[in-house]
């Protein structure tokens, strides 16, 4: 038992090996002066992260595909502290993307909002401002008028312009910055590869329309969602080209 204790074996595992009670092990141990308990809390945590290195693939892969860490380790019998860890240690940056897609796409499909939900809802921004809404405009009406948000509205339709010409509207005077045909999606892949190599990073919308702005070399963000698709799935290929590029 002692032995046992040393190598970071619970006292509920002992208990089952010599089918006794867990108090009983512990009265055994007491009595014949067990392992020091500093030791043991040492030893059951190497123990511990041995498991969960044993199971890392799996832990990833229920980790990208957006399960909760904390379930995670519960449906391997793992626990979680030490799983949160290992994440910390064994994730990629392809992997951390991979899990933000998921999330997005889970985000998504929980949505009551079909396709014609969205146009009429961007239609019934119109119709509330009694002009064709900006963008800007709609993100900051959205919520009081109860419809869906604008990431919402650009990820199913294609960007705002797309969903605004869905709905049987003019899209609004753009700057001639935004208003230039040259951003095509392979100007727009250049764009976002020149940003992550001057930031160091793969950007978010929010870092990357900080980075872009007054910059008339870059096209915004909803311009590469427009060409290039959904933000999570532009940085999952950006993260996947990297990880190419470095191994």
């Amino acid at each position: 038992m002692a032995r046992l204790r040393e190598q970071g074996h619970s006292l509920d595992e002992i208990a089952l090996r010599f089918a006794v009670s867990r108090e009983r092990v512990r009265q055994i141990l007491h009595a014949h002066g067990g392992p020091d308990t500093r030791n043991v809390a040492a030893a059951r945590r190497r123990r511990a992260e041995q498991q969960v290195q044993a199971r890392i693939a799996e832990l990833l892969a229920l980790w990208r595909a957006g399960e909760e860490l904390g379930r995670a380790a519960s449906a391997l019998g793992l626990p979680a502290a030490i799983c949160r860890d290992a994440i910390a240690r064994s994730a990629s940056e392809l992997d951390r993307f991979e899990r933000k897609a998921s999330l997005a796409r889970a985000r998504n499909g929980a949505t009551t909002y079909s396709d014609r939900d969205i146009i009429a809802a961007v239609s019934a921004m119109a119709a509330h401002l009694g002009r064709v809404p900006s963008a800007k405009e709609y993100a900051l009406l959205a919520r009081e008028l109860e419809l869906p948000c604008l990431t919402t509205v650009a990820n199913r339709i294609g960007g705002w312009t797309n969903a605004v010409r869905a709905a049987g509207l003019t899209p609004v005077s753009m700057p001639a910055r935004t208003r230039s045909r040259r951003w095509t999606a392979e100007a727009c892949w250049a764009a976002m590869h020149r940003v992550t190599a001057e930031l160091g990073q793969i950007p978010t919308v929010g870092g990357y329309d900080r980075h872009a702005a007054g910059r008339s070399d870059l096209p915004s963000s909803e311009t590469v969602r427009t060409r290039l698709g959904r933000w999570s799935t532009i940085a999952t290929r950006l993260a996947a080209e990297r990880e190419q590029r470095s191994a």
